[in-house]
C-alpha cells in the first residue's frame, strides 16, 4: 500500500538512486527486481550443483601418494592421479595400447610395474 511519503533508496540490483513510495521497496523497477531474482536463483543452483558434485566425488580430491606407491594394482582413477592426467586421457592410452590392463567386468586394473615401465621409456 502506497503512502504519501518519499524515501530515497538505492536499488539492490543496479545500485541507482531512486525515490521509493513505501518503506519496503528494494528495487528501482520491476525489471531490476526480475533480473536480481533470476541472478539469485542461478547462483543458488550453481551452489547446489557444486555441493552435489563434491558429495558424489566428481570434483578432484586429494590423493594419498604413499598409499598408492604400496599398491601393486591400481584402478583408472588412482593411475590417472598418479600420472597427473585425466581419467579420459588414461582410457585413451589404454585403448591405444600404451598401457596394458586386465579387465574385470567393466573395471580396468593396471599393474604398477606397467606404469613404471611406461614412464621409464
Amino acid at each position: 500500500m502506497s503512502s504519501g511519503i518519499q524515501v530515497e533508496r538505492v536499488c539492490l540490483y543496479c545500485n541507482c538512486k531512486f525515490i521509493a513510495r513505501t518503506t519496503k521497496t528494494r528495487y528501482c523497477s520491476h525489471r531490476c527486481n526480475s533480473r536480481h531474482y533470476k541472478q539469485v536463483v542461478k547462483e543458488e543452483k550453481i551452489a547446489a550443483s557444486n555441493i552435489q558434485s563434491s558429495a558424489m566425488g566428481l570434483l578432484k580430491t586429494k590423493v594419498d601418494f604413499p598409499e598408492l606407491s604400496g599398491k601393486p594394482f591400481l584402478t583408472i582413477n588412482e593411475s590417472s592421479a598418479l600420472l597427473n592426467v585425466s581419467p579420459v586421457t588414461l582410457r585413451r592410452w589404454i585403448k591405444e595400447g600404451m598401457i596394458p590392463t586386465q579387465q574385470i567386468g567393466k573395471k580396468h586394473i593396471i599393474k604398477r610395474a606397467d606404469i613404471d615401465a611406461m614412464l621409464a621409456k
